[in-house]
């Protein structure tokens, strides 16, 4: 099995409300990936309308449930993306942001699986 599929394993699971990091992906995956790494993966993943036969895509992989160490969004490099994508689709489920756009990981987090 490729290592991008154990991220996009990993992310489908991310409960509705819930985040993970980068970093944390990383590790779950045994460091097979850097935490950018994790990013490239995410950012691979075909679009749902042009994934027909595909097991992952972008519509039923949440990587918008995946966010930096800060508890920041990361898309905004990505030039293909609305800048605000990531961010209006974490609040859409309840997720605040601080005045500096970051959400908090100390409420956020998914946790559960951390002790897994």
């Amino acid at each position: 099995m490729s290592v991008y599929f154990k991220v996009y394993e990993i992310v489908r699971e991310i409960p509705r409300g819930r985040v993970l990091t980068y970093g944390l992906i990383s590790h779950m995956i045994g460091k097979r990936l850097s935490a950018q790494g994790v990013g490239w993966a995410l950012r691979a993943l075909p679009s749902a309308e042009s994934a027909e036969g595909k097991k992952f895509h972008s519509g039923n992989v949440p990587w918008h449930r995946v966010v930096n160490a800060s508890g920041g969004v990361s898309t905004t490099r990505n030039t293909d993306m609305p800048p605000d994508l990531q961010h209006t689709l974490l609040a859409a489920e309840g997720i605040k942001f601080n005045q500096e756009l970051k959400i908090d990981l100390d409420k956020y987090l998914w946790k559960e699986v951390l002790q897994k």
